[in-house]
């Protein structure tokens, strides 16, 4: 099974986190190598229990932690293949610490670092390191705790069953106001939505590119449709296209016309927004905000819909996200 924590009702920032609201969704798969359930390129070798794959992990075949890669870095290890494309991603964030609250119930055989939860709080990858044994271990998710037969039972070594409660972070109005202590599950402060937009701003997101959804979302290998959409960087035609198409309805002039002046101007689309390298990233195409969050006037509102989404929050007039960069 892999297992994936949606979590956090109000969250300080920084990086302490107040976890008070978790729901959970199983899906079949697994949390080795090859788990993702999306259709790869070529096929992924899992190391987990291969006497002769010590050094996916490890500088030297003798093992032992002095020698792992990465500087002994074990979530930078361990998301090298479980990036969600090689292999499964677990959406449970790491390296954070946590509340006081929670540091207080986690076992004492669930190590952190440097007070951090890591991949290897939760998961024990040394007891299939055993060169003799190549069979299949009888923890395959490399749980930690005597039971480990039933993973949701296993997440209240750390959280409160009575506490837990659904969260949406695209549930962001209440009585017509934004609720901030959902915010700032995206933005290490509270925007102002009011506020004019500004051009190359990055409104203090609390990772980079994609990484701000994929602590919930897991994006396949080719999304969408088996393209190279994901970090891509779009050609200066194609972002003169962009800009024209968001401003044909307000101008009622032909898009040749608007193509001329856009390409003149500069001018960049303001409708569709690129991560912090110009590239295009999960919000490009997606609007993660709920509709009524951002006023009409502004260009980053279209595509906003309810908290539960009916047309998977495209950024698009009519629904067709496709058009918005691409000319028919």
């Amino acid at each position: 099974m892999r297992l994936y924590a949606l979590f956090t009702s109000r969250c300080r920032c920084g990086s302490h986190w107040e976890i008070s609201g978790l729901v959970w969704v199983l899906f079949l798969g697994s949390i080795s190598a090859g788990g993702t359930g999306a259709k790869k390129e070529e096929p992924v070798q899992n190391p987990h229990g291969e006497p002769a794959s010590c050094t996916s992990c490890h500088m030297a075949a003798a093992g032992g932690r002095p020698t792992l890669l990465f500087d002994g870095n074990v979530s930078r290890l361990c998301q090298s293949c479980h990036d969600g494309r090689s292999a499964a991603r677990e959406a449970h964030p790491g390296d954070m610490a946590p509340s006081a609250a929670i540091a207080g119930r986690i076992p004492p055989d669930f190590p952190l670092e440097g007070g951090m939860l890591t991949c290897c709080t939760c998961h024990d990858v040394t007891q299939n390191c055993n060169a003799g044994r190549r069979s299949a271990p009888p923890n395959p998710n490399f749980l930690r705790g005597p039971d480990v037969s039933r993973p949701l039972e296993f997440c209240f070594h750390c959280h409160v069953r009575e506490k837990y409660e659904t969260f949406n972070a695209h549930d962001q109005l209440r009585a017509g106001k934004a609720k901030t202590d959902v915010c700032v599950w995206c933005h290490v402060g509270t925007p102002d939505v009011g506020s004019g937009l500004k051009e190359a701003a990055s409104y203090a997101l609390r990772s980079k590119s994609f990484k701000v959804c994929s602590n919930c979302h897991t994006v396949p290998k080719g999304h969408p449709l088996g393209g190279k959409h994901m970090h891509a960087t779009p050609p200066a035609q194609m972002m003169w296209y962009m800009s024209a198409y968001e401003m044909q309805p307000r101008m009622r002039l032909p898009l040749k016309r608007l193509l001329e002046y856009v390409r003149a101007a500069k001018r960049t689309p303001r409708s569709i927004p690129l991560d912090e390298n110009g590239r295009i990233t999960c919000y490009s195409c997606h609007n993660p905000h709920e509709k009524g969050l951002l006023p009409n006037w502004n260009p980053r509102s279209i595509g906003a819909e309810p908290k539960q989404a009916a047309n998977h929050r495209f950024r698009a007039r009519g629904g067709n996200v496709c058009v918005a960069c691409h000319q028919k």
